[in-house]
């Protein structure tokens, strides 16, 4: 079952869409698997903007996708013009043809920029939305201040990032879990460098806190999606369990991953229910 406390840093099953320095977030392919991922935490979005307490007129998307949370959000603030970042060329297209589908073009914009680089310039910002997008940055705490410059006098950051790994597995798999938590926090380690370079990442309340920022609330919240699961949240089940299968290999020994593999093919398991944990740090000037 997911846990409430926080690791050094949050840790991530899932390759997220691009933030300027991997090329794997573009083509037809990525975006359908971002926008699936997408909308199986969709319900997020209405949960963080339920804790909002100020008028929201500027939304700023970072590290957009394909649009999921940035339609969504426009949809809940109605008042709202919202602008959507992302470095995938990919992303935005895919961004603006939703935007246009849904008949927003007037109150969404979709820019292909990187991070920070794309928030200069802007200022008086209601909402900064950074879903599974922060940990891509090379300079965390620099797009954090970055963030800070942006925000309204009231201005809110929400941060959103994955909760608990084990979430996937079905009951009786406690010690599986475990592993799979211990690998994942390995495989941050290893990728970090790749991510970050020579710039040290640290847990995340921190680094709010070096940018100038105050946290106004953090906690990790789940959904449930009870069963019978649809067909797009059986594909998002045995993705996931067979993503964590490639990305865990060498940090699991070969029955760990092979039985990640069973529990991925397991039409039982894709029956549900379906957990989905994020933690959510909202926070302001």
């Amino acid at each position: 079952m997911p846990h409430h406390d926080h690791p050094r840093r949050d840790h991530h099953s899932h390759d997220h869409h691009g933030h300027g320095h991997e090329s794997a977030f573009e083509g037809p392919e990525e975006v359908a698997r971002v926008v699936a991922d997408g909308e199986i935490a969709i319900g997020y979005v209405g949960e963080v903007v339920g804790l909002l307490d100020h008028p929201v007129d500027s939304v700023v998307d970072i590290g957009s996708g394909p649009g999921v949370a940035t339609l969504e959000l426009a949809r809940l603030l109605p008042e709202a013009r919202v602008v959507a970042l992302d470095s995938s060329a990919s992303m935005i297209e895919a961004l603006r043809e939703r935007a246009t589908a849904a008949g927003l073009t007037d109150r969404v914009q979709g820019r292909q920029v990187e991070i920070p680089e794309g928030l200069e310039g802007r200022a008086d910002v209601d909402l900064v939305w950074a879903s599974m997008s922060l940990h891509h940055v090379a300079d965390e705490v620099a797009a954090l201040r970055a963030v800070r410059e942006t925000l309204s006098e009231r201005g809110t950051v929400a941060i959103v990032e994955f909760g608990d790994q084990r979430e996937l597995l079905p009951p009786g798999n406690d010690a599986l879990g475990d592993r799979v938590e211990n690998a994942y926090r390995r495989y941050f380690d290893e990728q970090s460098q790749h991510w970050h370079g020579d710039t040290p990442s640290d847990e995340l309340a921190a680094m709010v806190g070096r940018a100038g920022l105050r946290v106004l609330s953090d906690h990790v919240s789940v959904i449930t999606h009870q069963p019978p699961l649809d067909e797009a949240q059986r594909r998002y089940v045995t993705g996931s369990l067979m993503r964590a299968r490639k990305q865990l290999e060498g940090l699991l020994t070969a029955a760990d991953l092979d039985a990640l593999e069973r529990i991925a093919r397991d039409p039982e398991r894709a029956d549900g229910p379906l957990l989905v944990s994020r933690r959510i740090l909202l926070a302001g000037r």
